[in-house]
């Protein structure tokens, strides 16, 4: 070495590559946090039991502890398919919300049924969160990597922290399907 400082030049977080990311992550946080709180009165009111609400309530968190590296090994069997695995992880997050969302139309047992296979889908689904981060080793540089990955994860913070204000406004909101009349 001569002595001279050798410099790196920092280059741009690539926002376009992240916003997509940064959107479903959002969605992601403020769904799960918008549907928390609702489980409980869920469960009960299909005559689950306190039990019952507690397997309702981890299975997304499981699931999805579950799905990580399943899908981590499919993306790196598949050379980087990225798009491919969150596409399908995305259509089975949509899914699992539908599931959840469609349980109160069915009789009770069925209902507790359909709450947890919701759950379960949507927690596969959500796990999408470590292709997001690996699109991110993948495609930003090096010297912005912490940020990026930074940014990625405050997002899915603040959705978090609005949530709540999502839940005041759906609060009043009280309706029906009865799809067997």
């Amino acid at each position: 070495m001569s002595g001279d400082s050798v410099t790196e030049e920092k280059k741009a977080i690539p926002f376009a590559l992240l916003a997509p990311l940064a959107f479903v992550q959002f969605v992601d946080s403020v769904s799960y946090m918008v549907t928390a709180p609702s489980i409980v009165f869920y469960v009960l009111e299909n005559g689950g039991s306190l039990d019952m609400y507690g397997l309702v309530l981890a299975s997304f968190s499981f699931s999805s502890f579950c799905a990580k590296p399943v899908l981590g090994y499919f993306c790196d069997a598949g050379h980087g398919k990225f798009r491919t695995l969150y596409l399908i992880s995305l259509g089975v997050a949509a899914l699992g919300g539908l599931t959840y969302f469609a349980a109160s139309a069915f009789p009770s047992k069925t209902a507790l049924i359909l709450l947890l296979l919701g759950r379960i889908l949507g927690g596969v689904g959500a796990a999408n969160s470590t292709l997001g981060f690996t699109y991110i080793a993948h495609v930003v540089d090096k010297s912005v990597f912490t940020q990026a990955t930074s940014l990625l994860s405050l997002v899915r913070i603040v959705g978090m922290a609005i949530a709540p204000a999502f839940n005041v406004l759906l609060n009043d909101m009280n309706f029906s399907i009865d799809l067997f009349g």
